[in-house]
């Protein structure tokens, strides 16, 4: 099948008219250009959850953390594990979201705090957060990193934005 079908394209290609082959290759290299153009938030944007996780483990790496990423279910609450180099850690609760990020996510990472050993818990999303979430970080001592907070983190670890 894939070979009577990569046979056909050939014969498709080498007998197309020439400005068929040229309008394909222009759009083809125009594609390219348009991902690459793409800032980095925009790629976050489209990441599904758990790209976004993986993506913050190279973010985190390049700011000079060590980083654990917990498994994809049953993660207590904590996508990522981060440690300082004097032995400071952090539970880390990842959301790519199209809406804004409400307290749930701020009691997922509370319980994964002292489920993990680490000293403290951010959440971090590529939206907002709801006053709600704001309000119940602050006594659990929970860092909510938003959108404008996260293009920051991207730029000191040499990411386009």
């Amino acid at each position: 099948m894939a070979l009577s079908l990569l046979i056909a394209t050939g014969l498709w290609w080498f007998e197309a008219p020439m400005w068929s082959v040229v309008t394909v290759l222009g759009l083809g290299i125009a594609w390219l250009i348009w991902r690459m153009r793409l800032s980095t938030i925009d790629r976050i944007d489209r990441m599904d959850g758990r790209e976004f996780e993986l993506f913050l483990e190279e973010v985190f790496t390049a700011l000079g953390y060590t980083v654990t990423v917990t498994p994809a279910s049953r993660d207590f609450g904590a996508d990522l594990l981060l440690e300082t180099s004097d032995g400071w850690s952090i539970a880390v609760q990842a959301k790519r979201y199209e809406k804004v990020v409400g307290l749930e996510a701020v009691q997922q990472v509370a319980a994964s705090v002292p489920y993990y050993g680490a000293n403290e818990g951010w959440v971090v999303t590529n939206s907002s957060y709801t006053d709600s979430a704001y309000e119940l970080a602050e006594p659990n001592q929970v860092r909510l990193i938003a959108r404008t907070e996260l293009e920051q983190l991207l730029k000191q670890a040499g990411f386009k934005c």
